[in-house]
């Protein structure tokens, strides 16, 4: 009965306790929230915020909870020197620690704010409108007696900051979500979605751009350590023109004009000072998937001091492809120096699938899937490019390359040259006609480039405006060849001229009667797709559509050797009919023939003919 009694005067005692403290919490909250505590906590705020800052500060409302130890404050304005409005918020709302309140000092731990607009002003000649701001931390964090006695103190773990319009000069940014988060030794910082647009000026006219960071994290750690990483970065741009291979399907679908590029990237600061910079890119990626660039991996390890940039173990990856650059190094463009853009690279190593580029750049190489070993030395500037030791081979060494190049006027595409000369080619039986074998076109003369058997080059080739020169020697196990080849992209003809002292000709079209020749020879061939289809689609055939001029000097036919042959050949693409022509002294000996098919030459018509000349006699 004593216990029981003693019990349930120490639950009722509790009880009234309990509810003492929710009335005094109670009763704390309407006083916190009357208009005289928020009037005073209004202008504490203000003036603390206005001496810490050293500006001018207005904030329109308040609102205290002390049960939850938290406040909110409303319509912020903060004036810089100007008396410009350079940060206005909506809200912040912060959680308060209540002891150090009471003391008269303002602590947050957690904040959030939402609508925050920002003005931004650099002028060109003098400090930024936010400099003062800096001063003022600087001016502060050097007074000790000062820093211990301040009345505004920010230990944050937490901050999130919503919906964010900042304006730079004249340029706009829409941030949608800030969040800031501090655990054990490490303090991030991670930007959703920070948008822009801008308008360039180009050779076709107004260019639109736009950039999304998507999701942009930064973290730092408490002994120095940053951490950077990108996820789904996409720039945007528009030329309103068509897009360059609009109605062209061979063209490449690569346009500068028109991108949309999506990246993602991390970044390891290692060290950073004011002039200096080493990091480590240890993951990237960008796909434009309308143009078809995939770029799979990229790492790098860089240094940068002043406008020196070095690069160490440079990894490209794109799909098949990969790029290794054990060492580069960039000079960057100064505008006070007039220094321009320079780089080298003295080492490039390349294990290449060419079907990697071929939807941006060269969809004729959609096929080409032999891999390729690429080993070259680059160097240039922001106008030209120099390629050396250039070295190209297949897996199996029945295609060896060497080579060296350069490449001009890289802004300008009208007066864009790029020359390679190629010091030895190689190419064995049974690559030619794989490499033919990779490209969706027509397969002529195949049996002629088999019987050349071993193909050596030496020689050099351009590619300019709408034009390609190609020029050389090729030795053969038929005989030598100089050649001089032009593709005009203009008129979609390919001419040029050929030259040999001793051509097997005879082996190479299956004629036993005929034996080396010895001649020059002019041709003109047409190419366009448009054209051809129209022939072939009238004619049918399988020959190639031109003309050939021919001088043969000598050659073999049996036992007879002819000297002095003019000939000329004129085809449609179903039938090539020529004219041979021997010149003598009193007659010449003519020959017309025809045929269909360049592998089954037997099948040639031949009418020889006689022509008699006048004779005239002398006086």
């Amino acid at each position: 009965m004593g216990k029981s009694f003693f019990k349930s005067r120490w639950m009722r005692l509790a009880g009234w306790t309990m509810a003492v403290v929710m009335a005094i919490a109670l009763l704390l909250t309407i006083i916190a929230n009357s208009s005289y505590v928020q009037h005073k906590l209004l202008k504490l705020a203000t003036e603390t915020l206005s001496k810490e800052l050293n500006t001018e500060v207005s904030i329109e409302g308040v609102s205290l909870n002390l049960l939850a130890q938290h406040a909110s404050f409303y319509d912020i304005t903060l004036k810089d020197m100007e008396h410009r409005d350079m940060l206005k918020v909506k809200e912040i709302w912060g959680s308060l620690r209540l002891r150090p309140l009471l003391r008269g000092k303002l602590m947050l731990r957690s904040v959030k704010m939402n609508d925050v607009g920002l003005l931004i002003v650099k002028p060109k000649d003098g400090p930024a409108n936010y400099q003062f701001l800096i001063d003022a931390t600087k001016k502060k964090s050097q007074d000790k007696k000062d820093k211990k006695d301040r009345d505004f103190k920010v230990d944050l773990n937490h901050a999130i900051v919503n919906n964010i319009q900042v304006k730079y000069n004249q340029d706009l940014y829409d941030v949608s979500q800030v969040v800031y988060n501090h655990t054990n030794d490490k303090h991030s910082v991670t930007i959703h979605h920070l948008k822009t647009n801008w308008k360039s000026n180009s050779k076709k006219g107004i260019v639109d751009w736009n950039i999304d960071s998507g999701q942009l994290t930064v973290n730092i750690t408490d002994d120095g350590k940053r951490q950077v990483d990108i996820k789904g970065l996409t720039v945007c741009n528009d030329n309103h023109h068509p897009r360059r291979n609009k109605g062209k399907p061979h063209h490449g679908a690569f346009d500068g004009g028109h991108l949309n590029v999506t990246t993602d990237l991390s970044i390891d600061i290692l060290q950073m000072g004011k002039d200096s910079l080493i990091a480590q890119i240890t993951r990237g990626c960008a796909k434009d998937t309308v143009a078809g660039i995939n770029l799979t991996d990229l790492k790098s390890d860089i240094t940068m001091i002043g406008k020196q940039v070095h690069l160490t173990n440079t990894v490209i990856q794109q799909t098949s492809t990969r790029l290794t650059i054990p060492k580069a190094e960039m000079t960057l463009p100064d505008k006070k120096s007039g220094k321009t853009l320079r780089y080298r690279a003295d080492t490039i190593n390349a294990h290449v699938i060419l079907k990697d580029i071929a939807r941006p750049f060269a969809p004729v190489l959609k096929n080409f899937s032999i891999p390729l070993n690429l080993r070259v030395g680059l160097s240039g500037t922001d106008q030209e490019m120099s390629f050396k030791g250039i070295r190209i081979n297949s897996d199996d060494k029945k295609l060896v390359i060497n080579a060296t190049g350069n490449l001009h006027n890289l802004t300008d595409a009208k007066k864009l040259a790029l020359h390679f000369r190629v010091q030895d080619m190689v190419a064995k039986p049974g690559i030619k006609d794989k490499i033919i074998n990779q490209f969706s076109v027509k397969k002529y003369m195949m049996y002629q480039l088999y019987a050349l058997g071993v193909i050596k080059y030496r020689g050099d080739f351009d590619i300019l405006w709408k034009k390609e020169k190609f020029r050389g020697l090729l030795k053969t196990e038929k005989g030598d060849i100089n050649f001089h080849l032009e593709l005009n992209e203009s008129t979609k003809y390919l001419s040029g001229k050929v030259n040999t002292d001793s051509l097997r000709l005879g082996e190479l079209f299956n004629l036993k009667k005929l034996g080396n020749i010895d001649c020059s020879a002019s041709f003109n061939i047409d190419y366009s797709k448009a054209r051809t289809a129209r022939i072939r689609k009238q004619k049918g055939g399988k020959l190639p559509i031109g003309s050939v001029n021919a001088d043969i000097r000598k050659v073999k036919y049996k036992r007879i050797t002819l000297k002095n042959i003019l000939t000329d050949i004129q085809s449609d693409g179903a039938l090539a009919s020529g004219n041979v022509t021997m010149k003598g002294s009193l007659t010449d000996l003519m020959l017309e023939f025809s045929f269909t098919d360049t592998e089954d030459m037997k099948k040639m018509k031949v009418k020889p003919k006689l022509k008699f000349r006048k004779y005239v006699k002398d006086d």
